[in-house]
Parts: C-alpha cells; sequence; structure tokens
C-alpha cells in the first residue's frame, strides 16, 4: 500500500524517517566514501534512481508518470528542473507524491553481500541488515578516531591507535608530560628534564640536564671561556674557567692596582647614591605632609553641623518639623551621591527615648558608571567636642548593607530623586546626649564615613 503526500508533508514524512534502516545507524568512523551495495543477482532497472543512479533509498513516486527517485534527491530534482529524469514529465509542486512504503519493503528484501567480501567477509543476507552487518565487520574500513586521516580495517585499528597513530597520547620519558605523538620531537627540543651532554666535553658535564645547562656553563664548566674577574676593572682577558687562576697569578699587582681603582669608583658612585637617596627620602617626607593634610580635609565623606539644637528638638516635639535633612554628598570625587536624615526626637517606636538617625541614596550624575546595588559599610559618629581630642567618647553606630532582592529599594540604582532611607532608629538615647560635650554652644556634629576599601575607582 502506498502513502499519498503533498510535496510540504512529504518533506516532514521524510525528515522522521531518519532513524531507517537504510541511512543510519553507521557510525561516523566508518569510512563510507567507496561503499557500495553488493547484489546477488543484477540490480533491476526499476530498483535504481534516476537522479544518483544508485539503489533507490526511501522511494518516493511521481502521480504523474509512475516513475520514482530517492527521497534525498527530490528537493534538489525540484529545484533544478522540476522534471521526471526518465521522460521529462512536468513534476507540480502544489500535486500530490507518493511515499512508497511498499516498494522500499521490495528493496530491502533484495539478497546482496557483505560489501567487503573482497577483503575476505563471507556475509550474506537482505539488503535491509547489510549495514547492521557493517557495523560489526572486522573487514570494514574505519577512520582513525584520533584524526589522523588514516583509513584502516577493524581487525588493525588497536594496533593502529596504540602503535602508529601520530595522533596517539604518550608521555615524556624525562618530564611525564602528556602529549601526542606527532608534538614529541617538537617537546624533546625543549624539555628541561632531557638529559645533555657539556657541549664544551668536559669531564663534569656528561650528563645535564637541559634546565641545568646554563648554570653549568656560567659557574661550573673547566672548559667554558670566561671573563677575568677584574674585567670591569681593566683587564680584558678571557680564557678557559680552569686556566684563570694562572692568569691572576702571573699579574697579582696588576690586578690588585684595578682593584683598589674599582674601589675608589664605587666609593664614589655610592657618594651620589646616597645624595640621591636624601634627595628622594626629602621628597618623600613631603608628600607624607601633603598626603596628611588630604587626609585631614577628606577623611570622611561628611561632618554636619546642626546649629539652634535646642529649637529643632522642640519643632520635632511638636510634629512641625519631625526631620531634617543634611546636604548630599559623594562617596569620592566621581562616588555614590548620598544624604542623611535625622529625626531630633526619634522615629516611631524610638519616638521621644531615641535620636534616629538615617541614610539615603540619591540620583546622581556617575550612577551608570557605578556597581549596583550599593553594598559598603556606612558609620553615624556623634562627636564629642571636648577640648582634648584624647578625652573624647564618640558614639558611632555602623551599618553593613545586606544586599538581598527585598533591599533594592533602598540600595538600587535609583529610579526617582532618591531611594527609600535605611540606617539605625535607635542610633542614641536623648538623655545620653546631655552629657559630656555632645552638645556645645546649642549644636552637634554627626559625621558620616562610607567605607571605600572595596569602592571602585573611575
Amino acid at each position: 500500500m502506498s502513502t499519498s503526500l503533498t510535496f510540504t508533508s512529504l518533506t516532514s514524512d521524510i525528515n522522521g524517517r531518519a532513524g531507517s534502516r537504510m541511512g543510519s545507524n553507521i557510525p561516523s568512523l566508518l569510512d563510507m566514501d567507496d561503499f557500495e551495495y553488493c547484489f546477488i543477482d543484477p540490480l533491476e532497472k526499476d530498483y535504481k534512481c534516476p537522479v544518483c543512479c544508485s539503489v533507490l533509498k526511501n522511494p518516493v513516486q511521481f502521480e504523474s508518470c509512475g516513475h520514482r527517485c530517492c527521497a534525498n534527491c527530490l528537493p534538489e530534482l525540484l529545484k533544478s528542473s522540476a522534471k521526471c529524469p526518465i521522460d521529462g514529465t512536468p513534476i507540480d509542486r502544489d500535486r500530490q507524491v507518493i511515499v512508497d512504503k511498499e516498494y522500499q519493503k521490495e528493496i530491502e528484501a533484495l539478497r546482496v553481500n557483505c560489501s567487503f567480501m573482497d577483503k575476505g567477509c563471507t556475509w550474506s543476507g537482505l539488503l535491509k541488515d547489510v549495514q547492521m552487518h557493517v557495523i560489526d565487520c572486522k573487514y570494514a574500513t574505519l577512520k582513525c578516531p584520533k584524526g589522523c586521516g588514516m583509513k584502516l580495517e577493524k581487525v588493525v585499528l588497536k594496533l593502529h591507535l596504540t602503535e602508529d597513530c601520530v595522533k596517539r597520547e604518550i608521555r615524556c620519558e624525562f618530564c611525564n608530560l602528556r602529549m601526542r605523538f606527532e608534538e614529541e620531537l617538537k617537546h624533546l627540543g625543549l624539555c628541561g628534564k632531557f638529559v645533555l651532554s657539556c657541549p664544551n666535553n668536559c669531564k663534569e658535564g656528561k650528563e645535564i640536564l637541559r634546565e641545568n645547562l646554563a648554570d653549568h656553563l656560567a659557574d661550573h664548566c673547566s672548559r667554558q671561556k670566561i671573563k677575568c674577574p677584574f674585567w670591569n676593572g681593566g683587564c680584558q682577558y678571557m680564557c678557559k674557567r680552569k686556566h684563570m687562576d694562572k692568569h691572576i697569578k702571573d699579574d697579582p699587582i696588576v690586578h690588585l692596582g684595578m682593584a683598589c681603582d674599582t674601589v675608589i669608583l664605587h666609593r664614589k658612585e655610592l657618594e651620589i647614591h646616597a645624595k640621591a637617596l636624601e634627595q628622594q627620602l626629602s621628597q618623600i617626607s613631603i608628600l607624607e605632609r601633603k598626603v596628611d593634610s588630604l587626609e585631614k580635609l577628606y577623611g570622611c565623606q561628611l561632618v554636619w553641623k546642626i546649629e539652634n539644637w535646642s529649637d529643632k528638638i522642640h519643632e520635632a516635639k511638636l510634629g512641625r518639623k519631625a526631620t531634617l535633612f543634611s546636604p548630599p554628598f559623594l562617596t569620592s570625587r566621581h562616588g555614590y551621591k548620598m544624604a542623611m536624615s535625622l529625626c531630633p526626637y526619634g522615629d516611631g517606636k524610638a519616638r521621644g527615648k531615641f535620636l534616629s538617625m538615617f541614610i539615603c541614596i540619591c540620583k546622581g550624575d556617575y550612577d551608570p558608571l557605578l556597581l549596583w546595588p550599593f553594598c559598603h559599610k556606612v558609620t553615624f559618629t556623634v562627636i564629642d567636642q571636648c577640648q582634648d581630642p584624647e578625652a573624647r567618647r564618640n558614639i558611632s553606630y555602623t551599618i553593613q548593607p545586606n544586599t538581598i532582592k527585598d533591599n533594592k529599594p533602598f540600595l538600587g540604582k535609583p529610579i526617582g530623586e532618591r531611594n527609600a532611607s535605611f540606617g539605625a532608629q535607635k542610633f542614641v538615647e536623648l538623655n545620653v546626649l546631655g552629657t559630656y560635650d555632645y552638645l556645645r554652644d546649642d549644636q552637634l556634629f554627626i559625621k558620616c564615613e562610607v567605607d571605600s576599601e572595596e569602592m571602585m575607582l573611575l
């Protein structure tokens, strides 16, 4: 029975037949370039494809004339002439084409010998089974799996892979490095563990590792030509190492004079270097003072001076102005833009008991270049205004931002003018502010430091 399909549905059916016996299940290692079917009886003309002239594979029948071709040959035929190659009948793309499954079964039932019968294989059977046999046939020609390009019978493949393949893996007998056989010669020309003999044929250097040869020639080889130890002093003599002692002993006074001249020269050079070092130390000292000045000027990102504290806390009690905002500041020259906010009489549950301190990230000019979310430690400090810096009892509170997804409104790149604030609702108790010198002349100083140790610098 035949199946009738349009060209479009035929293409899908052909693709779905990729697992059929004819044309699949052949490992990529098999050499199919010269593969031919060896039919026991002469192949009838009707079983040959008029396009590829080989036995029909997955035959399709033209409804208009009844002739057939391989399913894989059909697209090319329609693309080139769109005519039957036997009688020239036009093949209309829109007309039906038959996938002839019954004819396929006839072809698969033809009897064949093994394609490698000329090499000694005696197998014979049905056409549908030949390629399955070829996979196991010991006379089949395989491509080397290592990619060396050789084609061999299966029976000799194992020997080839272990003994002959230029791409087989080996180890250097000197350094144990793994490599391909074809790379061995080049490696041996560079291998540090390769054993060489001294190029000067000295007694000490009959077997030297390549990696030790340079040291041997520089320090030990008795036949290596070397410069006189007083070369820099003016003696331009060269000879083999074993003769150098005699050369020095022959002219001790001359060499002693050269040594004295060299010492005097080195002393002058040392004096020059000492003066240069003294100048450099002086410059370093100047730079250290400049850095110290810069640290004092820009040691923290903001010191917020809040004046008329008593008025501000009174207004906060009455609810007129519960929150104060600092001027915005940058964490560095091209850093994050931030601002502090303070509730003099406390915020939420801390109201009336604690001073509440917060900070927020503002929309800045350099936000596209910075890393998000913000993850740097922030430290708030109420500064004790005691006149003796050693006696000050500053109060500090450090926040380490938690960059989880839920904190994106606080730590993410600002979409509006500023993000939501985060900080310490219970920063410092209000009654503590009245002790020591936290408040002096009715003003309060609060310092903000943003840790910049791991901050990206532009």
